[in-house]
């Protein structure tokens, strides 16, 4: 209902992001094939697959941070558990996610890539991301209702991030120099590559399953903690 109404008298709805999103994947996945001198078989499945889950998780995280300050009216009005407005929240971008997976689907039919029972994989890595969503979500909304200014830095500090994760880049362009460390300290990276390699039949190492565990074990006893101790003055805030 909350997507209906978001796009009400247009003919596909939602599926005007996903047209969005796919021609900015073509057009700018040819142009960073032809930078980086990759055959853009190679290039632009990774790329696709890489900017849709980032989208996912640039768009939670952005509107995770605003969501008690834009569900104000409701809270101060309705005597609902706070979570119930995060958990809408994630829900609405799931199914955004699911439209733009047609896209990966449509890729593979133009370059196949060869698929394994691995591609299963993306399911725990996709709940480990999930939880990972909800924490921050749910601790990033607490901040930025008590400090409205936060909102804004998280906004450009994703932008400044998203070209510190290997999207646009490859693992493999920066192996051997020192910027090949930031892929293993991007928290992000690791995030992204548990749900992408699957998908695209490539091996995840135990290392990013260990680190994965323990980013959502940490962001969920973060998230877990504001929502107890802070939940009662989230209304006085806004």
């Amino acid at each position: 209902m909350d997507i209906s109404l978001r796009y009400r008298r247009t003919v596909i709805g939602p599926l005007w992001i996903t047209l969005t999103l796919a021609a900015t994947i073509a057009s700018v996945g040819t142009v960073y094939a032809a930078l980086f001198k990759q055959d853009i078989a190679a290039f632009l499945p990774p790329f696709a697959v890489g900017l849709i889950v980032w989208t996912l998780i640039a768009t939670t995280l952005q509107e995770g941070s605003n969501i008690f300050v834009a569900s104000g009216h409701l809270i101060k009005a309705v005597p609902a558990p706070l979570i119930v407005h995060v958990l809408q929240m994630i829900a609405r971008n799931v199914l955004i996610f699911a439209h733009h997976l047609v896209i990966v689907v449509l890729l593979y039919v133009v370059m196949p890539w060869p698929l394994h029972a691995s591609i299963l994989l993306a399911l725990p890595g996709f709940v480990i991301l999930l939880v990972v969503l909800l924490g921050g979500s749910v601790a990033l909304g607490m901040l930025c209702a008590r400090f409205r200014d936060i909102g804004s830095a998280i906004v450009s500090g994703l932008q400044f991030v998203f070209f510190l994760t290997p999207i646009i880049w490859t693992e493999d362009t920066v192996r051997g120099t020192a910027f090949h460390w930031l892929v293993r300290v991007n928290p992000f990276a690791t995030l992204l590559d548990l749900v992408r390699r699957p998908l695209l039949s490539q091996p995840i190492d135990a290392e990013q399953w260990l680190l994965g565990i323990v980013y959502a074990a940490v962001v969920a006893a973060t998230g877990l903690f504001c929502y107890a101790r802070y939940r009662h003055r989230v209304a006085y805030w806004l």
